[in-house]
């Protein structure tokens, strides 16, 4: 009997995490991405099927063509929130076709929004931060129940959002939270404001999970995030002193809310002034984007899932907690905004998520993408220089 194809949909720094967690325990995959240069697709451990979207029936169509290309039911990972949700959608039209393990419709929906989740975590007794959900210009005078420093981010990611504003914000003030609030109502049509969890950029934790009858988890602590303290993770290691009280309290709240299988994680923030850990944000269905460090410390979530979902015994974990995951440039650029250096700890073996000499497609293509980025960057430091910074500006043709 063969063994069945491992399909991750989606790529970038999750997908890749996907493929090289799989690949450590010997499975290849197909990676589903659609036009365009991809990290995930050009891995050595990878073969890409491109897709016109990830959305509505027309994907689902795409993956049932995919289909007929296998010798069987193909085993679903997403690393993708659109492709998760359309898969969640269309669950009883793929269900014949794949294996996949998601939760409910509902919850899935609810814990893919932040308001949500907050509500949900609030009404079940979880630690959470106050926050409030703004829908309109109207709802700005509630700020002033929150205690500044405040935290400004998106009720929900869209590319209106995405291709305007950071990730999340940190602000000082009232004043400054308006400001900021009206803009993003304007262009969104709602925003999440919660106060803001006093701590350092390594007080951020995570528990990642595979939920189902003996759950599986893992427990990290995050190193620095790019940008710092509200950005992606940069670099992130084991944290095993941890483990017990997160992964109680995330494997409790998902059960809570009717989430008892597939992935399922939660982000924490230590509060430096009662020591208290605070839910931050779930990812529920997906991996995340630091999921390789799981394999890497001997808790591969990736093949856990796929062995539950091929039907196959799971996995012999061997915790292996002395490693780094590091994104390289990244945690170097968020080290310097933060006026330190990289520090890691002491005798832990430190991985690169993208260069790898075993597989060195995604290094190549991400060093490429980065130099453009600094180029552009730097093309226009040189230009505002040239405008403004110098007395001997553009020449400027006078008529005579």
């Amino acid at each position: 009997m063969s063994t069945p194809e491992a399909i991750v949909l989606g790529g970038g720094i999750n997908g890749l995490g996907a493929v090289r967690s799989l690949a450590q325990a010997g499975l290849h995959s197909i990676v589903v991405v659609k036009a365009g240069r991809d990290v995930a697709a050009v891995s050595r451990y990878s073969r890409r099927y491109t897709v016109s979207t990830f959305e509505g029936a027309a994907f689902v169509n795409e993956l049932l063509n995919l289909r007929q290309e296998l010798s069987g039911p193909g085993i679903l990972i997403c690393a993708d929130d659109v492709a998760l949700l359309t898969v969640s959608r269309f669950r009883d039209r793929l269900a014949p076709a794949f294996r996949f393990k998601l939760p409910q419709q509902q919850a899935l929906c609810d814990l893919t929004l932040k308001e949500p989740f907050f509500r949900l975590a609030q009404d079940n007794g979880f630690p959470v931060p106050a926050t409030m959900l703004l829908r309109n210009r109207g709802d700005l005078g509630s700020l002033h129940d929150l205690r500044p420093p405040l935290c400004v981010k998106p009720n929900r990611r869209s590319k209106a959002y995405d291709g305007s504003f950071q990730k999340a914000y940190r602000v000082e003030s009232h004043a400054s939270a308006l400001s900021l609030c009206e803009r993003v109502l304007d262009a969104v049509g709602e925003v999440i404001v919660q106060e803001w969890i006093e701590g350092s950029n390594d007080a951020i934790y995570f528990s990642l999970c595979y939920m189902g009858e003996a759950p599986v988890a893992f427990t990290g602590q995050k190193g620095r995030s790019f940008p710092p303290q509200v950005g992606l993770t940069a670099s992130c290691w084991a944290a095993s002193f941890a483990a017990d009280e997160l992964e109680d309290l995330t494997i409790r709240f998902f059960r809570s809310v009717g989430v008892t299988t597939g992935f399922a994680s939660m982000e924490y923030k230590r509060d430096r002034r009662d020591g208290r850990f605070l839910m931050v944000e779930p990812t529920v269905g997906r991996v995340d984007g630091q999921v390789e460090i799981s394999a890497l410390s001997g808790i591969n979530l990736c093949h856990v899932a796929y062995c539950d979902m091929a039907g196959l015994p799971g996995p012999q974990l061997k915790p292996d907690p002395a490693h780094v995951w590091r994104d390289e440039f990244r945690d170097l650029l968020s080290a310097r905004m933060q006026g330190t250096i990289c520090r890691y700890p002491a005798n832990y073996r430190v991985h690169n998520a993208y260069w790898r000499w075993d597989d060195p497609g995604p290094g190549l293509l991400e060093s490429i993408g980065c130099a453009r980025g600094a180029l552009y960057l730097a093309g226009k430091a040189s230009l505002r220089w040239l405008c403004v910074g110098s007395r001997t500006v553009l020449p400027v043709r006078v008529k005579v």
